[in-house]
């Protein structure tokens, strides 16, 4: 009767946090149509022919979030037309039509809202990024990079590789500015491009700013939530893939690639001077790094719906807000910007 009467308790709160999703949610439709206006405008102030496409408008987002994406929209699209769609004659002489296009694509995948913004122009030059990353000291002279670490470049704070501020593209305001609103929001901005073809901005964003999918931690006595969205992998290293390095501390070696470790257990003032192949490694990336966190255990995967600590926890760092755990315990859900920014700074020693 108990097992009953607890697996109906379980589907009516289920029940119930569908409905106050639904109630959540919006399509996303308006902010899309908002921007048929800007690109006709744009258009014509650079002297190109544009066209905006759109796909899946009755995607659904919440609606607190619709604000906040809606500035990160517009400055992907100024700088779609800006600096990718060409010129009308010289897309003729590649061959292309004279009308560019601006296609906004959106759709659900996976518990996330994923949003496109791609372009025909002519795609994101690896060498001028590379050059003006150079000049910015951003890059050190020599040092090679992935194509794809060379299109995250654009994501640093105050990088441009325009020479000069246009009315189309802004007011001087970069893509780092774009990609703090996104992790603000607990999503992520991904970058592919191909030269003489175009480009794609990708959004990565939670379906509600209310609830998360975690996976619950344990570290020492404490109970934590790290997003789901934050972690590439976990794993139990073994001794030969530890490593202490002189200047920057413990090293995990993970698929031929040498990552910091962080230690939670500092997090939460716990001693815990344990080998590292003795504990759980969680693989965490938050702006394009990646470093181990260390735990002792994986309690599961939860969906959790966030609570604020209030203004008394409101500042402290590496930490996102709390959860009621489904024994009534509180946890604590990580911000895994915030862990790096500490181990950078060396709080978490």
């Amino acid at each position: 009767k108990l097992h009953q009467d607890i697996g109906q308790l379980a589907r009516i709160t289920s029940e119930l946090q569908k409905t106050a999703m639904a109630l959540r949610m919006v399509p996303i439709r308006q902010t899309f149509q908002k921007m048929i206006r800007l690109v006709r405008d744009l258009a014509k102030k650079s002297g190109k022919r544009v066209q905006l496409q759109m796909e899946g408008e009755e995607t659904e987002i919440d609606r607190n979030m619709v604000e906040e994406i809606y500035e990160p929209l517009v400055h992907m699209v100024r700088n779609a037309i800006d600096h990718g769609i060409e010129p009308p004659e010289e897309r003729r002489a590649r061959g292309k039509p004279e009308e560019g296009t601006v296609l906004l694509r959106a759709y659900h995948k996976g518990g996330n809202i994923v949003i496109e913004i791609s372009d025909d122009g002519r795609g994101l030059d690896r060498e001028k990024i590379l050059k003006r990353a150079r000049e910015q000291g951003l890059v050190a002279e020599g040092e090679e990079l992935s194509d794809k670490e060379v299109l995250h470049l654009i994501f640093r704070p105050g990088f441009s590789t325009a020479e000069e501020v246009t009315d189309v593209s802004g007011r001087g305001v970069g893509m780092d500015v774009v990609k703090k609103a996104v992790e603000k929001l607990r999503g992520r901005i991904e970058v592919e491009s191909t030269p003489g073809e175009g480009s794609t901005f990708t959004l990565r964003l939670p379906l509600t700013l209310a609830i998360i999918d975690g996976m619950v931690l344990r570290v020492g006595d404490e109970r934590c939530i790290l997003p789901t969205l934050s972690i590439q992998e976990a794993l139990k290293p073994s001794k030969e893939q530890c490593f202490t390095v002189t200047g920057k501390g413990e090293m995990i070696k993970v698929r031929d690639e040498l990552l910091p470790l962080v230690r939670l257990h500092a997090l939460f003032g716990l001693p815990d001077g344990r080998p590292p192949w003795e504990a759980l490694v969680i693989v965490a990336e938050s702006e394009g790094r990646k470093k181990c966190l260390l735990a002792d255990e994986v309690l599961g995967k939860q969906e959790v719906v966030i609570k604020s600590l209030g203004e008394a926890f409101g500042a402290v760092k590496g930490v996102a807000g709390g959860a009621i755990m489904g024994d009534g315990r509180v946890g604590l859900i990580l911000d895994v910007a915030g862990i790096f920014k500490l181990s950078e700074e060396g709080e978490l020693a």
